[in-house]
């Protein structure tokens, strides 16, 4: 399933957008505090740090603000130099130790232990569908003994939610319409794996992905302490017609946030974000 080529020209087609959807709506802008509070949780000044699947650069800004070293890693090209971009505009070129264009399937450029903490936030670890336990066993390499690694991926009960509302939409580049049963449907239920559907943002199909629950992700860093497990936008869904006025009222928006940070951690709750966000030791 997994196609590091394909993978790489979907996201450079995807472009800007990658930046500005954490920014356009309430529920992107939720999305990047929850993530980045992780960040500013565990890293401390000085850390050595991998931002593995760094798309535009978000949360390389975040760890170097905080004082880590980075390291910026992605497949595209075309995200990279947007990263670039950013992270000079932000004023944090100095805290970049290099630009690398990668996949996080082969980290071999790094020696084993190089950093003090890695992240791989968002959709890298969902992206290599098979190849996930050879990603995280990568991830795990080049953390040092005693290490941080934070990651997130992509929910199967937070993205079924939303596939649940496509079941009636008559388009061919839809699978999962219409008739009960459809096996399209139950196999990414059973399975995990949502096969590449059509994104009208970039009028391409979008690349294949896992999606996780939490206990799968758990299990992929077999070895490592859990230090905790949380969920991304459980408070809120991405279309909700609340939003938009969210978004335009700071008071609103604040108590979005302050009520997401009290529940996203629930166990009942964890899986039903966009995301499963965890951190581990190494």
């Amino acid at each position: 399933m997994y196609d590091p080529k394909y993978t790489k020209i979907f996201y450079n087609a995807f472009g800007g957008l990658e930046w500005s959807r954490l920014e356009a709506t309430a529920y992107g802008r939720l999305q990047a505090i929850i993530h980045g509070d992780l960040i500013l949780r565990y890293i401390k000044a000085g850390d050595r740090v991998l931002d593995a699947g760094s798309g535009p650069g978000r949360f390389s800004i975040t760890a170097a603000r905080a004082g880590g070293k980075v390291t910026v890693l992605d497949i595209s090209d075309k995200q990279l130099e947007i990263a670039r971009e950013k992270i000079t505009t932000a004023g944090q070129f100095k805290m970049i130790e290099r630009f690398v264009e990668g996949d996080i399937c082969d980290l071999s450029l790094f020696s084993d232990g190089y950093f003090d903490m890695v992240i791989c936030f968002g959709g890298a670890l969902s992206y290599v569908c098979e190849k996930r336990q050879k990603a995280v066993r990568e991830l795990m390499r080049v953390t040092r003994r005693g290490g941080i690694i934070l990651a997130s991926v992509m929910s199967l009960p937070g993205t079924m939610q939303g596939v649940a509302r496509m079941v009636d939409i008559p388009t061919p580049e839809n699978p999962y319409k219409s008739e009960p049963g459809r096996a399209a449907l139950w196999s990414v239920l059973e399975t995990g794996d949502l096969p590449g559907f059509f994104s009208p943002r970039v009028k391409m199909m979008h690349a294949p992905m896992h999606l996780f629950t939490a206990a799968e992700l758990q299990s992929l860093f077999d070895g490592c302490e859990v230090l905790e497990t949380a969920g991304s936008n459980v408070t809120i869904e991405e279309f909700s017609p609340a939003g938009d006025k969210i978004a335009a009222n700071p008071a609103a928006f604040s108590t979005l946030v302050e009520l997401e940070r009290k529940l996203n951690h629930d166990p009942g709750l964890v899986n039903c974000g966009s995301h499963i966000i965890i951190a581990v030791r190494k």
